[in-house]
């Protein structure tokens, strides 16, 4: 079919030059956890799911970032936890976040330039409203991007 105009058209959204916002990728739905979430239950949890964050949350506000990394740091050699109890003890505290009118561009150079694999979203009264990983963006790129 040669469409006559550009009406004609079809455009995958996610080409559209206007919806080039990390919110048009980020994951909305998220496992969180709690600041005093056993470090059992979180390493439990990525036994069994296929990402590799959870977001540490109080009354919804990002308060860390907790990684299958992290979790498994815990372990000594035996497989017993040495090193701290709660998600608290093993968090980033640290966070580069964005909210969901960030550029997926600008999404992929925070990942890059801060060393990091998953940036969280939060709105204006840094609630947490999604996550864009890594994966997140080469999916966008190696599939949406001209």
């Amino acid at each position: 079919m040669n469409p006559s105009n550009v009406s004609d058209v079809e455009i995958d959204p996610l080409l559209d030059a206007e919806l080039t916002e990390v919110s048009v990728i980020m994951t909305r739905e998220l496992i969180v956890a709690g600041p005093e979430q056993p470090i059992a239950e979180l390493r439990d949890l990525f036994s069994r799911v296929e990402f590799h964050h959870i977001p540490v949350v109080i009354d919804q506000k990002l308060v860390g970032i907790v990684s299958d990394y992290d979790t498994a740091k815990c372990l000594g050699e035996a497989g017993i936890e040495v090193d701290g109890s709660t998600a608290r003890g093993i968090m980033s505290t640290e966070l580069v976040t964005a909210d969901a009118t960030t550029s997926i561009e600008c999404a992929a150079i925070l990942l890059l330039e801060n060393d990091i694999s998953c940036l969280p979203i939060i709105d204006d009264d840094e609630l947490l409203v999604g996550l864009v990983t890594w994966k997140d963006l080469l999916r966008y790129f190696v599939y949406h991007a001209r």
